[in-house]
């Protein structure tokens, strides 16, 4: 009985042992669901290529394009602002907002909607919404843009 009793205690020490060791530190993920949680969205990013959807659940594409590997025409550059984000966007002419942070990787400037999907220290991946057209749901815009450092 002494030595059954042994050995569940054992038992129970391998899988509390399991346990803990499961719960690291280095398993969160607060990125938007991407790779290198020390990246951050602060600096210059290329535009790669943008997907235009006619449906929020991202499943009917209506346009593609794609860009060269540092299109100077397409930068976006983001700075933080306390909790939100000041986008500067230079494509043929240059717009300048801020971004409210609705919550994690969710980001706002009036009907623009900006929520981050992947970002590592070399990609990032966003997703647009344009509420703009509220009453008309299809003439809503759905967008992902990727970027590159």
């Amino acid at each position: 009985m002494k030595t059954l009793r042994l050995f569940g205690i054992a038992l129970l020490t391998v899988l509390m042992s399991v346990a803990i060791s499961s719960c690291s530190k280095s398993d969160d993920d607060n990125n938007g669901g991407g790779g290198d949680t020390s990246s951050s969205i602060e600096g210059t990013w290329y535009l790669k290529s943008e997907k235009w959807f006619t449906d929020e659940s991202r499943t009917t594409v209506s346009s593609e394009k794609t860009y060269g590997d540092y299109a100077n025409e397409r930068v976006w550059t983001f700075k933080k602002s306390g909790n939100d984000l000041i986008l500067t966007q230079k494509s043929s002419q240059t717009n300048e907002y801020t971004l409210v942070r609705n919550g994690n990787n969710d980001y706002q400037k009036g009907n623009d909607r900006f929520v981050v999907k992947t970002l590592t220290s070399n990609s990032l991946v966003v997703d647009y919404y344009d509420n703009y057209y509220k009453d008309d749901k299809s003439q809503r815009e759905y967008g992902t843009y990727s970027f590159m450092k």
